[in-house]
């Protein structure tokens, strides 16, 4: 899989945590996990999730694992320590608590979604597959999309591009204006040489969200398989404007498109 899509993986690791991507929902503060009982140790857990929002991961890990002192079998305060150490690059202390999150409480769709992720992060495809559909069945669920992008980006690495494009189908069928999941299911058909429907979902896409680096370089590629020189030149000209130092601009300085 190409760097971009690495990127999104790692960003929407964190959708339970903050808004990542333009859809993502807020979730993992106290108030809003569903599937977790109300915790003495919530409100260390929302002190965690708002010191990780400022970058300040020190004093996040420290009320975080304060919480577990409070209630060690708070399962939204194992999920949400998980993402952090996840974040620190302390993958095994990371697998640790996201299995004791979904252990505590299967009904945690927020730690299911999360700990899906990991797995996946970590080859363990089968398994990660699994746990994206725990969360996905939980009626309650209120990030159910996110969970089935996330399950069809897995899919995706796994090298089940079928399977994949069904996982972001069915999302699209419950949220149709799922900014991340039109931009996923547009790259997914780069990859499967379907030229047309990359410049659907792109237009899709525009529709709900601003053109982001990403977005604008995908129709760079697949306007010049179409031979509409025209829009390649339209995407450059937008992508020279709007995000003159991105990684995206480099990749276009380097390429035939700026000869």
């Amino acid at each position: 899989m190409n760097k971009w899509i690495i990127q999104i993986i790692m960003l929407c690791f964190l959708a339970t945590l903050v808004a990542c991507q333009p859809q993502h929902v807020k979730e993992n503060s106290a108030s809003s996990i569903q599937g977790t009982e109300k915790s003495p140790a919530d409100v260390y857990v929302s002190l965690g999730v708002e010191y990780m929002k400022r970058g300040m991961n020190e004093v996040a890990l420290e009320k975080l694992k304060k919480a577990i002192d409070v209630d060690p079998f708070s399962s939204n305060a194992h999920n949400v320590l998980a993402v952090l150490y996840d974040r620190l690059g302390e993958k095994s202390l990371a697998g640790e608590h996201y299995k004791k999150a979904v252990t505590l409480s299967p009904r945690n769709s927020s730690a299911q979604n999360n700990y899906a992720r990991y797995l996946c992060s970590m080859n363990e495809f089968e398994l990660a597959d699994q746990h994206f559909n725990i969360a996905v069945k939980n009626p309650l669920y209120r990030s159910a999309v996110a969970a089935l992008t996330n399950a069809g980006t897995c899919a995706w690495k796994a090298g089940q591009l079928d399977k994949a494009e069904s996982y972001y189908r069915t999302a699209l069928q419950r949220n149709n204006r799922s900014a991340v999941t039109l931009l996923q299911m547009a790259n997914l058909k780069f990859e499967m040489q379907n030229y047309l429907s990359v410049r659907a979902y792109l237009q899709r896409f525009k529709e709900v969200s601003k053109h982001t680096p990403a977005s604008l370089w995908l129709g760079i590629q697949a306007e010049d398989k179409l031979g509409d020189s025209d829009s390649v030149a339209s995407y450059i000209l937008q992508l020279k404007r709007l995000y003159p130092d991105s990684h995206e601009m480099g990749l276009l300085e380097k390429s035939k498109f700026n000869r």
